[in-house]
């Protein structure tokens, strides 16, 4: 049977047979491989997350200055970003398992970089090394359900990696705090071994019986894989994210170092796409997916969802560490206090999806919860309780969680399901985009803000320049500061004002998102599998036995 469930009348119809997903349940061998990609997910939020609390010490540790600290997290989401699409699609040509294992080794190499390091351009080296490995699992955590899972029950399994990923996030501040403040930094580093251990003995055995359908000699496959577009559209990444998160932290926005990469590395991407278009016989993407106007701000959305959620992430416990002068476990406690909701919230919201078969609802609510909180964020400053900051805290972990399952699931309906890998590629990249725009121009708006309000407040301007350049090392400073002294008002009172800058920034974006989700068209999930890949069992391919279940 043949439906079409899309607006463009170029969008290739959707192959829907018996099997379409409304009564299939997952079998062993796909609780296996989702466990493993969940434990994954676990140590990937973990490492994102816990160096947040734990600048200040590595900047003291490692004589490292304010752009080398902020580097030391941009780095890692610089290169997390820039592989996605390679490493997603050269997957779909060399396997999933061998990609897997790549992104592992490459994830474990760069942890022991780190853990060795006697300077920040070695911790730095180490990062971008882990952000690779990174980037190739997170994208293959969502692409490989698209193998073994039909689209009507991705949400409830999908919600799960989500989970597993929230969980990471739930401790990695946390125990960032704890290292900051009780051991050697080091062990920031040390906590991934045992999990880096895991994968590479897992996923040998969980992954043997996920195999190409149609697999090539070696020297085939590599010259399948799109070079040209893959070498041309990464540079231009690169290039285009060195400016973004330049600008206003090394150089001036109007500076050459910031608009010429940024320019360059628009016209490499630009000239990339064309090539992949026009001439790539094997695509790094497949421009299809961009036939659909649903599909199209259904991306849009992605990414400007990702601005936001590492923009709180990561701007949130600086705030409370300088303005409400918390410990970093303390302020890991908060953060995780956030997981509390989203997670459940965001498996909820995955089974809810499944049932109704329908997900605009959850991109609504979630987008409609981001705006208040953003509002809510103004309102808050020194001079407020903690008990406010919690429950202010806890309407953005609800906007997330409605988003983090629902958006995903709103990119694989509206694409033909030929191109669901290139589709889940592109939402897990544009979400990795977005968080590094996001961490980027956040920091250019708070240091901004901050500089300003310094400078009203009467400060000279070398030190209103030094507090706004140094202003993560400097809260050490300000919390030392007797608590009725003018001078720490007046610096503490700046800082609220840099945060309420970016709070400005993302309710905006926030505001911009709601209004474009109401533009976007329903589309079903009722949708067979369509992979490169198929689940073996015991000599059958998974989902074509027992009627449509799992072994």
């Amino acid at each position: 049977m043949e439906k079409k469930t899309g607006e463009a009348r170029n969008e290739p119809p959707v192959q829907v047979g018996d099997n379409d997903g409304v009564t299939w349940t997952a079998g062993k061998q796909e609780l296996i491989i989702l466990s493993t990609m969940a434990a994954l997910n676990v140590i990937l939020a973990l490492d994102a997350t816990v160096l947040v609390p734990a600048l200040p010490m590595l900047s003291r540790e490692l004589n490292g200055t304010a752009t080398e600290t902020f580097w030391a997290g941009t780095s890692y989401l610089l290169a997390n970003a820039v592989f996605i699409p390679f490493l997603g699609s050269v997957s779909d040509i060399l396997g999933r398992q061998s990609v897997l294992l790549f992104s592992v080794l490459m994830f474990t190499a760069g942890t022991i970089v780190c853990c060795t390091a006697s300077g920040f351009t070695q911790l730095l080296v180490g990062r971008t090394i882990q952000g690779v490995g990174g980037g190739g699992l997170f994208t293959l955590s969502f692409i490989i359900t698209t193998d073994i899972i039909p689209l009507r029950q991705r949400p409830k399994y999908q919600s799960l990696i989500m989970a597993s990923f929230a969980i990471g996030t739930i401790f990695g501040p946390l125990t960032g705090g704890l290292v900051a403040e009780h051991s050697n930094w080091q062990w920031l580093f040390y906590i991934n071994f045992p999990f880096c251990a895991i994968g590479l003995m897992v996923i040998p055995i969980a992954f043997r019986r996920l195999e190409l359908k149609d697999k090539l000699p070696l020297s085939q496959s590599l010259r399948r894989i799109d070079w040209i577009g893959g070498i041309t559209f990464m540079a231009g990444i690169t290039s285009f994210l060195i400016g973004i998160t330049w600008g206003g932290v090394q150089y001036p926005w109007s500076s050459f170092q910031t608009w010429l990469p940024i320019l360059l590395g628009g016209l490499s991407i630009a000239i990339s796409l064309l090539y992949q278009g026009l001439v790539a016989p094997f695509p790094l993407i497949s421009l299809r997916i961009f036939n659909n106007f649903s599909g199209v701000l259904v991306f849009v959305l992605i990414l400007f969802f990702g601005f936001q959620l590492y923009a709180h992430l990561y701007y949130l416990p600086f705030y409370l560490s300088s303005v409400k002068a918390m410990k970093p476990s303390i302020t890991g406690v908060y953060i995780m206090a956030l997981s509390v909701i989203m997670i459940p919230l965001g498996v909820i919201t995955g089974i809810a999806i499944t049932r109704r078969g329908t997900y605009l609802w959850a991109i609504w609510l979630g987008f409609g919860f981001l705006v208040l909180e953003n509002g809510l964020l103004l309102y808050l400053d020194q001079n407020k309780n903690l008990v406010e900051h919690f429950f202010i805290l806890m309407i953005l972990a609800v906007g997330d969680g409605f988003l983090m399952v629902s958006l995903n699931i709103a990119t694989q309906a509206t694409t033909a399901t030929c191109d669901a890998v290139s589709a889940v590629n592109m939402f897990t990249f544009l979400r990795q985009l977005g968080i590094c725009i996001g961490v980027g121009v956040g920091g250019t708006v708070f240091n901004n803000f901050l500089l300003h309000a310094l400078e009203r407040k009467g400060f000279p301007d070398e030190v209103a320049h030094l507090i706004a350049e140094n202003s993560e090392a400097f809260v050490a400073s300000l919390n030392k500061m007797p608590d009725m002294g003018m001078e720490k008002a007046d610096i503490t009172a700046a800082y609220v004002e840099g945060f309420r800058g970016i709070w400005y920034l993302l309710l905006s974006v926030a505001a911009v998102s709601l209004a474009l989700s109401f533009f976007i068209r329903h589309h079903s999930i009722d949708k067979g599998l369509e992979s490169s890949h198929e689940l073996q069992q015991h000599g059958r391919v998974s989902g074509t036995e027992n009627g449509g279940k799992g072994e």
